[in-house]
């Protein structure tokens, strides 16, 4: 192999490098302003709700293609991908994780297994926290006793598409009603 093409492979394997770094401080950046102006009523929970888990009075609902799902489990609400969603993710990562090879695989090696560890993470909700919810055009809103909303996945795409407002309305419905009673239940009317 001449110096020209190893000199071309490695400056290849460099801008892989820059534009995977570019990428992480982009998204690291997006990440830290969507969270730092948002809903201060909310964190993160990477703890996966299995399907069997949820007691009296507890609800899970799905959107329409199963993508997303919102969970009442005691005090808490919980919003993110669906457990079909995220296996199917992290299939499709494993697979294309097994394609790359080199300085530029082992990076995006390292980027894949950190998403796919944090892809099955839920957005949490304290019930106490909020003063109604409702259906406001399709979409599921959480009003705020300290003012303001939330629009649930307002900001999500999911497969190219928004995922806030595909709840079948009778789910929905059921979901609020559930919330609506376990406020009664807390003393949170």
């Amino acid at each position: 192999m001449s110096d020209t093409s190893t000199s071309r492979k490695w400056a290849g394997r460099g801008i892989q490098l820059l534009l995977v770094v570019v990428a992480l401080a982009y998204v690291g950046n997006w990440v830290r302003g969507r969270f730092s102006r948002g809903v201060r009523e909310m964190h993160v929970s990477s703890v996966a709700m299995p399907p069997d888990s949820l007691g009296p009075g507890d609800i899970r609902i799905y959107n329409a293609d199963s993508t997303v799902d919102l969970l009442l489990v005691g005090d808490r609400i919980y919003a993110g991908l669906s457990p079909q969603m995220v296996a199917k993710v992290r299939r499709d990562m494993d697979t294309s994780a097994h394609a790359d090879t080199g300085l530029g695989g082992s990076i995006a090696h390292l980027v894949k297994s950190k998403v796919a560890g944090a892809i099955g993470t839920h957005v949490v909700y304290k019930v106490a926290d909020i003063r109604d919810v409702r259906l406001d055009n399709g979409t599921i809103v959480l009003d705020w006793k300290k003012g303001g909303h939330q629009t649930m996945f307002e900001t999500t795409n999911v497969n190219g598409r928004r995922a806030d407002n595909t709840f079948r309305p009778e789910d929905a419905q059921r979901f609020i009603d559930a919330v609506r009673a376990r406020q009664q239940q807390l003393g949170n009317p």
